[in-house]
């Protein structure tokens, strides 16, 4: 039987649980006008110059792709102030986290992941026969001391994610150094800073610093959240060369498409749609804070494009209700947590519809 070929590791690994789609939810529920606000997209869709690029350069798309995506590093080198050999191009950030995963992991050696936390960590170390340690999570927020306790000698990986997915809270400088003093050398720091993008902390620590600084950290960074390129499925990784090496080596040939390397290079040029995202962001936030508080709901301020918020019963349920009223939002007993929901930040229309039907189900 097919099932008896099967490895053990295949058969633990848990499916990843997507938000749903809104074709899908108007389809099932033969409803229209239905908005999503539970993956995190940007509610003002894709950059405008990538998809000016995309139409320029669409023609090219009978050619294989750069098998080092040159073009993108290029840009990024520049942009970001840092050599081409420290950087790795990956469909999605996903993608790297699967090749740190194949790359430092050997049967049996330890990764350390926060509980409550975006499970792609706990996949990745699993597909590759890791052992995965769980540390919870402290109000809301990555225990690192937790985290230094939980290092031994076979510790090869740890998975950070800041701002945090669900929570929205960031791990600040003097912990966050704190730590990596504690690192022993033989294990690799993944530091997923997905929504990095919107964080409003003054004294927010940058992340490429450790990488400057010659640390065994690796760097994740995405172009689906802000940049609003989510369908395209591209991400980067920024570590020391030594890292970058052995993490090429790990991934397929062509793993990245033509058109998502034009696109996010194009992308990296609009500052001003990176500033009216977080502008409308951070506007968004302060609507819903106020609206939250009014409704006496307990939530967790953010520093991400989405809020936590403990709804005070069954997330699942709320969810189902929700969705029947046109809105998706995202429950979180995955997570961990049986009573809270994650909503992205929209638009003001949006914002306004999520917390009408948010006081119409509670």
């Amino acid at each position: 039987m097919v099932d008896d070929s099967i490895r053990k590791e295949i058969k633990n690994l848990k499916p990843y649980i997507p938000g749903k789609q809104v074709s899908e939810v108007e389809v099932e529920l033969s409803i229209k006008n239905v908005i999503k606000l539970a993956s995190n997209e940007n509610p003002l869709g894709p950059c405008p110059a990538a998809l000016e690029a995309l139409e320029k350069k669409a023609k090219d798309l009978n050619i294989y792709p750069d098998q080092t995506s040159i073009e993108l590093r290029e840009a990024l080198s520049k942009k970001l102030g840092i050599d081409k050999d420290r950087l790795i191009i990956g469909n999605g950030s996903d993608e790297i986290m699967q090749l740190a995963a194949a790359t430092f992991l050997s049967a049996g050696d330890e990764a350390i992941i926060s509980e409550n936390t975006f499970s792609t960590y706990e996949f990745c170390t699993r597909l590759f026969d890791g052992r995965p340690v769980f540390v919870p999570i402290k109000d809301y927020r990555y225990d690192l001391d937790g985290f230094a306790k939980a290092l031994t000698k076979k510790t090869k990986l740890v998975w950070l994610c800041s701002p945090n997915s669900p929570t929205g809270t960031v791990l600040e400088r003097t912990e966050l150094e704190s730590f990596f003093a504690k690192v022993p050398k033989g294990a690799i720091v993944v530091l997923d800073e997905a929504y990095g993008d919107y964080v409003e902390m003054p004294d927010y620590p940058k992340p490429i610093e450790y990488v400057k600084k010659g640390l065994n950290v690796i760097v994740l960074k995405t172009f689906s959240k802000i940049y609003g390129l989510a369908g395209l499925r591209v991400g980067y990784g920024i570590a020391k060369p030594e890292i970058i090496k052995y993490l090429s080596l790990a991934k397929l040939p062509f793993n990245v498409n033509r058109a998502a390397v034009w696109a996010a290079a194009a992308a990296l040029s609009d500052d001003e749609f990176v500033k009216k995202s977080r502008k409308m962001n951070a506007e968004g936030k302060k609507y819903l804070y106020q609206k939250l508080d009014e409704m006496k709901l307990k939530y967790v301020k953010t520093e991400a494009n989405f809020i936590f918020i403990d709804v005070d019963r069954n997330c699942d349920k709320v969810f189902m209700e929700m969705m029947k009223q046109g809105v998706i939002i995202r429950p979180l007993s995955s997570f961990g947590f049986g009573e809270a929901i994650r909503v992205t930040i929209g638009t003001q229309e949006q914002n306004e519809r999520v917390v009408g039907v948010l006081k119409k189900v509670l």
